[in-house]
């Protein structure tokens, strides 16, 4: 930019909040709160307000620097008070009732997680090291937490017996050990002296709330919350028959317990699997899932997981502002819930408030460190900022972490050409495994491919007709195949799948108009144009709030 352009000026709140990438309320409020550089010329009816971009651009790095160094104090401190709890072994007589020690390990991190002066790494983290080889420490460098929780459940009959131990894995000592004895009933009670023990082994002084937040058990039906702990294993292998099992397991669990909001919120979630797998993409899963939503609202309108589980509907529908108010709420309740964290994250950058996004993305990373979609998500923040070749490590480090997922290398092809490292995009876009042809990530790969070799594919080239429909049910995939389609020079098919992706809720308008070096061949077509200006109202209008 030149000197002249750094300082023209903004002559209104909207050409300000525009440059900045925010809404015109945001921009009111940071000049308000942050010292955001706004000046005023008073006239004898009105004043008008005017910006430089200079001083814009000033302002903007000095907040990124005290972001960063309020990101450290706070990993610091957080440090000192952070935990994760590892896997517990089962140690019973019967194998079929491993799930039970999977169970009170999530059990216990949730109990832990209420505890607000306590960093604890999340239930998805905490489960990916199960059988890991590697030492306290090593386990404690990855998570950049302070202590371990470690155990072992023994079920025999209808009795139970829980050990634990809590390690200082830098000088690898044991700090405390626990072992609770007790009816298979009394679970939940258990768990809650667990939470309570390590919170007096770690000094930590709690709340009125924390302690009304501890006692405080959402489900209270041993029956029903091991019939939810099966439906999330089946759940999660995303294949139609298990999404029906855990569907039938989680109506179980709600005929023994009545209407739980958090088994109704896992119902509703299931649900949507059936569209996310592509298995069904007919307005029956959104269906049923808002039928679970009306019925949490019956029982407790408040309910952090209900709050969710609307985000959820309102993401899949493509209604962002709703679904960003209900997260927000959400988040309020449950502040480092990791499941509201990423939705909201990926809803504030998909919508162009990247600003927003980063301190969402940073609670998140803080305590879901090794999923792996997570840890692409600064690097996604990046590119929408234009920075493609620095977002490059943070999808390779996703790469690395989950070779085998084709969506993983579909993202690296995607941002490897972005960064105009064609050579290794097409490598990887040509080198698909057999186990994934056909899928839907390998098909807008071989898109990719073609532009990238040269070989632009016939206008009329598209994908198989269920990997279409399955690529029509987000703003991904559309956004993706706009991408390939621009950098293969067909300018047609790109502007139709990216209004896909606009309707489905992408309105980053900056990203559109002027980041993505994959679309700067289309920009100027009528066709595109036209697209631009639509997104440009969406994004204005969007309210964050």
């Amino acid at each position: 930019m030149n000197a002249a352009a750094k300082q023209e000026r903004l002559r209104s709140w909207k050409a300000i909040a525009a440059y900045l990438g925010c809404s015109v309320r945001s921009a009111r409020r940071w000049e308000a709160e942050e010292g955001l550089p706004v000046h005023r010329h008073m006239h004898k009816s009105q004043g008008t307000v005017y910006a430089y971009r200079e001083e814009l651009d000033t302002w903007r790095k000095r907040g990124e620097t005290r972001s960063a160094a309020r990101s450290a104090w706070q990993s610091h401190d957080g440090y000192a008070r952070s935990i994760a709890v590892l896997p517990f072994g089962y140690v019973g007589p019967d194998p079929a009732n491993e799930y039970i020690a999977d169970g009170c390990t999530e059990e216990i991190i949730a109990d832990l997680s209420k505890i607000r002066a306590l960093r604890v790494i999340s239930r998805t983290s905490s489960m990916s090291l199960k059988d890991t080889r590697l030492d306290a420490r090593s386990i404690a460098k990855a998570l950049r937490i302070r202590f371990l929780l470690e155990g072992t459940v023994r079920q025999q009959d209808a009795s139970l017996r829980i050990s634990t131990r809590l390690i200082d894995p830098a000088g690898d000592n044991r700090l405390w050990a626990g072992s609770y004895d007790g009816a298979v009933d009394e679970i939940f009670a258990i768990q809650e002296r667990i939470a309570r023990d390590v919170a007096s082994a770690l000094r930590l002084r709690l709340t009125v709330d924390d302690d009304r937040r501890l006692a405080n058990h959402d489900v209270e039906d041993v029956t029903a919350w091991r019939y939810a702990l099966q439906a999330r294993q089946e759940a999660m292998r995303w294949r139609r028959g298990s999404i029906d099992q855990a569907v039938s397991l989680l109506e179980t669990a709600l005929e023994c317990a009545g209407d739980v909001p958090v088994f109704l919120a896992a119902l509703g979630r299931t649900w949507l699997h059936y569209r996310e797998a592509g298995i069904d993409l007919g307005p029956e899963p959104i269906a049923q899932a808002e039928r679970c939503a009306k019925r949490i609202v019956a029982v407790d309108s408040g309910s952090s997981a209900g709050l969710q589980l609307a985000g959820w509907i309102h993401y899949a529908r493509g209604e962002l502002k709703e679904a960003v108010r209900c997260l927000n709420l959400a988040m309020r309740r449950e502040p480092n819930d990791p499941d509201t964290l990423g939705l909201l994250a990926n809803c504030y950058l998909v919508s162009g408030r990247v600003v927003l996004a980063r301190p969402v993305i940073d609670r998140l990373l803080a305590v879901d460190p090794l999923t792996p979609l997570n840890r692409c998500l600064p690097g996604w923040a990046d590119a929408l900022e234009g920075k493609s070749a620095r977002a490059v490590e943070a999808y390779r480090d996703m790469y690395e972490a989950d070779p085998g997922n084709p969506l993983a290398r579909l993202f690296l092809i995607w941002i490897l050409a972005s960064a105009g490292q064609e050579a290794e995009a097409l490598a990887l876009a040509t080198g698909f495994p057999a186990s994934s042809t056909g899928s839907v990530p390998q098909q807008v790969a071989a898109l990719f491919a073609a532009g990238l070799s040269g070989a632009a594919p016939a206008e009329s080239a598209d994908l198989s007709g269920e990997a279409a429909a399955l690529a029509r049910s987000s703003d991904m995939f559309p956004r993706l195949l706009a991408q390939a389609y621009a950098l293969a020079g067909d300018a047609r098919s790109a502007t139709r799948w990216m209004s896909l992706a606009v309707d489905r809720g992408f309105i980053n308008y900056p990203y559109l108009a002027e980041h993505d070096p994959l679309l700067a061949g289309i920009r100027e077509e009528p066709g595109f144009r036209a697209l631009l200006t639509d997104v440009r109202e969406r994004w204005e209008n969007f309210d964050e709030s």
